[in-house]
């Protein structure tokens, strides 16, 4: 699957400015595991990430080019959690090598992606409090005191994110991106997320409505943009 690659390389090359620390995937470097929903109150929090008025964004793209997946990795933009002392801007990014999804066929493509999205929200650092919009593609995460006297940091963290998604059998790489510079381009970014879940809903619609009228789909605008997109609905609904 081809069709989010475009998304990918704009993304790469919004940050291409800015030099990352990079950390292999290190299974042995995993976040203790917390409770799930666990809360976090404010007297607990050293700080938040994406708070309030500041940017937030997280979004996730999926390609079968291993061009754009050079292996399980890292990267962090701006300072790591250890070196924050109050609330920042905050991105993450998933973008995740997979197999060709489309050889499942439409059900089966249909639902490798629903349950590759839905491995995040079994990621739950001790100490790491998520809360994702899906309306807003916002991510805000409370981090504890504790947490950060017991070391917790973002490879801990991407570390995890990265052995949750390789337990689905078709993903054979991921690349977590986290930023937390204060100059970044966060506007840029959120422009890519919408496009990444626009994509994703019109996957989703044409792997289960195959016989529809495309003249009159909510979602010709984007597929008529994205290279590919009809290729794949024709190639689908031949099977």
């Amino acid at each position: 699957m081809k069709t989010f690659d475009e998304i990918i390389c704009k993304t790469m090359a919004l940050l291409a400015s800015y030099e990352p620390r990079i950390y292999l995937y290190n299974k042995e470097k995993v976040a203790a595991i917390g409770k799930k929903n666990e809360l976090i109150l404010s007297r607990e929090a050293a700080f938040e990430l994406g708070e309030g008025a500041l940017s937030s964004v997280s979004y996730t793209a999926i390609t079968d080019n291993e061009e754009l997946v050079s292996g399980d990795r890292i990267l962090l933009f701006g300072k790591d959690l250890q070196e924050l002392t109050e609330n920042s801007p905050f991105a993450r990014v998933t973008i995740l090598l997979t197999d060709d999804i489309e050889e499942n066929g439409d059900e089966g493509a249909y639902a490798v992606i629903k349950n590759i999205e839905i491995k995040k929200y079994n990621v739950s650092p001790s100490g790491y409090m998520m809360r994702a919009s899906a309306l807003s593609n916002r991510e805000q995460v409370r981090v504890s005191k504790r947490a950060l006297k017991a070391g917790l940091n973002f490879e801990c963290v991407g570390n995890m994110f990265i052995s949750e998604y390789k337990e689905n059998k078709h993903v054979k790489a991921v690349t977590v991106i986290f930023v937390t510079l204060p100059d970044a381009p966060y506007a840029e970014l959120e422009r890519l997320a919408e496009g990444s879940v626009g994509l994703t809903r019109a996957l989703n619609h044409i792997f289960t409505e195959i016989n529809m009228d495309c003249r009159a789909c909510e979602w010709k605008p984007v597929c008529d943009e994205v290279e590919g997109m009809k290729e794949m609905h024709s190639n689908i609904a031949k099977r």
